[in-house]
């Protein structure tokens, strides 16, 4: 078994590794361009920011699992590994506290144009009427767009500094709102008219991708602040950059719609030259301790695979089958039965897609439940009955229409 660490992970990690795996090559300056000349061989993968192209999995020869180091995995073409039938797990929740400890840290460079002044100062200007005008955070409401780990850690923050918090998910209910202590939006609309500030903790797919769009932009009171720790991509970048040049809102930023590739390189973004913003390099998660923490749960999936076979916090796994039947055969515990029964499925041209089959107490019978996409003939299921010394009974069940 062969593990390649294509980003930074600690040295003590990498070391665990090692007596975890019996081949480990420990690389963390590996581009995402050479990065697929590098894959033969390679059982296990481990990446942080590094890009796993489409072209990188399939010149795995070997490849098995992907683990990203952190909690999102829009780096990595999830379609290409799971075409493959590779595994891709994530480490999430485990730099929620870095994160929200950043968007405070934001809030607040925000408020008192921290940067301003400290720039100022380190050209020798001292500017004490300037500066003095700050709005101040107390009785301000506070947005929280996602309410996740991240989400959450940065309630209890918010409330520290004495704001009312308005809160809005998918999956926010009233029950759950009143447990965080949080007023509960009924839309995205709705927060964005009743907030000042508004804090965005949503993952990025298809239906968060401009989710600050240039029509909630315009929506946003005069003087909002805006902060993302989650993706650049969840505001429409330009929208933004226009809205903060005319002075309508100020932004805390640690995430960008287009960031270099690699550790460093040339930021070309809509934003250059932008005023009433505070920014930083997509470093939300780097604190030591949540690097510690990220490393851990690396680990502890690895070693958990490599002893058991399961994947923790495997990403990749279909939510629902296109099964639309499940066979259920009860069965004596013998050799060759589930063998035989999948034979008799592959000679009537059914595909299956998923198997469950759990022993009863005494390891004499077991029940198979067998996921099918279309129902067996009744003389494939006579064929498998006659078995009597085998099959104790079959049984075919039609699952619940999918929508």
């Amino acid at each position: 078994m062969k593990l390649l660490i294509a980003d930074k992970l600690p040295a003590s990690h990498a070391d665990k590794l090692r007596g975890i795996v019996g081949e480990v090559e420990y690389d963390p300056d590996v581009t995402a361009d050479l990065l697929p000349s590098r894959m033969r061989g390679v059982d296990i993968l481990i990446v942080r920011g590094t890009k796993v192209s489409a072209e990188c999995i399939e010149e795995s020869d070997s490849l098995e699992l992907i683990v990203r180091a952190g909690s999102g995995t829009e780096n990595i073409d999830i379609n290409a590994a799971s075409s493959r039938g590779v595994y891709v797990a994530n480490c999430p929740d485990r730099n929620s506290a870095a994160v929200a400890e950043l968007t405070l840290g934001f809030l607040l460079a925000v408020d008192r144009r921290l940067t301003e002044q400290d720039a100022a100062l380190k050209k020798g200007l001292w500017n004490k009427a300037e500066f003095s005008r700050a709005d101040g955070l107390k009785g301000k409401t506070f947005g929280v767009v996602g309410t996740g780990a991240i989400g959450r850690e940065v309630i209890k923050r918010a409330k520290a500094l004495d704001m009312p918090i308005v809160a809005w998910s998918r999956s926010l209910t009233t029950e759950k709102a009143e447990q965080l202590g949080v007023s509960r939006a009924i839309s995205l609309d709705e927060l964005i008219m009743r907030c000042d500030i508004i804090s965005l903790h949503v993952a990025f797919t298809d239906q968060t991708k401009h989710l600050i769009s240039a029509e909630r932009i315009a929506k946003l009171k005069p003087g909002a602040i805006i902060l993302n720790t989650s993706r650049g991509a969840v505001i429409e970048n330009a929208a933004l950059a226009e809205a903060l040049k005319n002075g309508r809102v100020r932004a805390g930023l640690d995430v960008y719609e287009k960031e270099p590739a690699e550790g460093t390189g040339d930021f070309d973004d809509a934003l250059n030259g932008v005023p009433n913003w505070v920014g930083t390099h997509h470093v939300g998660a780097s604190t030591t301790q949540a690097q510690v923490a990220t490393a851990d749960e690396t680990v502890r999936i690895i070693k958990n695979y490599l002893e058991t076979g399961n994947v923790e916090n495997c990403v990749n796994f279909a939510k629902e089958t296109p099964a639309i039947y499940e066979l259920v055969v009860r069965h004596y515990d013998k050799i060759g039965v589930l063998t035989r029964i999948l034979g008799d499925l592959r000679e009537a041209g059914i595909n299956v897609h998923e198997v469950h089959n759990i022993i009863f107490e005494g390891a004499k019978a077991a029940v198979a439940r067998i996921q099918l996409d279309t129902p067996p003939p009744k003389s494939t299921l006579e064929i498998m009955a006659r078995r009597k010394d085998e099959i104790i009974q079959i049984r075919l069940v039609r699952l619940q229409e999918k929508p």
